[in-house]
């Protein structure tokens, strides 16, 4: 009995020491799925600008029109249509999916975020996507399709005024776009949902215009460097958060 004992104490111990490991690994390959995923929406926004006179999809979020909720909407739905009928209108990459540039609904979702209004899932998953899973509604948008990245596209020409604070505008040509500054990123919409949280990895993916994407962990990053004036984004309250995750 002793000795069967010290056996389970010694597979108990190993387990703890084992588990940490596996969580940080299934959360870096969640992290690289996740930049793949990225990639693939900057070479279709590219696609998209070279037959579109150097434009891209509109975003949703303007002066006016604030707020992380703005940057990741992509679709109303009518539930009630056959499925390749079912979506109403399109926002922000929307038209990525709509005109055909990316075909794979999952794309636009990230695998870390899990259990989730913004995971694959919450949507009905590859039969039936888009579509809107009644466990996930919000009431008040009950007919909307969220995604896990959120599309800002930022100028590095023109300014704008969120409140009292100034950022910058939008840009409406992939050649107007900062080169520092995401066009697309993992959603920051509240600190339990952020996709990249767990394992140690406390960080947003980034997908920049040139078509790059990095992982960032700095407070700057995951602020109003990427989300205009959303005050969900302070960069106080970013720094926090991270470092509570780290």
């Amino acid at each position: 009995m002793i000795e069967l004992l010290v056996v389970i104490a010694i597979i108990a111990l190993l387990l703890s020491i084992l588990l940490p490991s596996l969580k940080m690994a299934k959360e870096h390959a969640g992290r690289l799925l996740c930049a793949n995923h990225l990639k693939t929406i900057g070479q279709a926004l590219h696609m998209f600008a070279e037959q579109n006179k150097d434009n891209l999809p509109e975003p949703y979020y303007t002066e006016t029109r604030t707020g992380g909720a703005a940057t990741y909407f992509m679709f109303n739905v009518d539930m009630t249509r056959p499925i390749e009928q079912r979506v109403t209108s399109s926002y922000n990459i929307g038209p990525l999916w709509t005109q055909k540039y990316i075909d794979v609904g999952e794309i636009f979702y990230c695998r870390s975020n899990q259990r989730t209004a913004f995971s694959y899932e919450a949507y009905l998953g590859p039969d039936n996507w888009p579509g809107v899973n009644p466990a996930y509604v919000n009431p008040d948008n009950p007919n909307a399709v969220r995604i896990s990245y959120s599309y800002l596209p930022q100028s590095s020409k023109t300014r704008m005024t969120v409140g009292t604070r100034q950022f910058p505008g939008i840009a409406k040509k992939l050649s107007e776009c900062h080169a520092s500054r995401s066009i697309c990123l993992d959603v920051l919409q509240a600190r339990e949902r952020m996709s990249h949280r767990r394992g140690g990895y406390a960080g947003a993916n980034m997908l920049y215009s040139d078509g790059s994407v990095s992982f960032r962990q700095d407070s700057e990053a995951l602020s109003e460097r990427n989300y205009g004036g959303d005050p969900m984004n302070d960069p106080e309250l970013w720094r926090t958060i991270v470092q509570e995750l780290e």
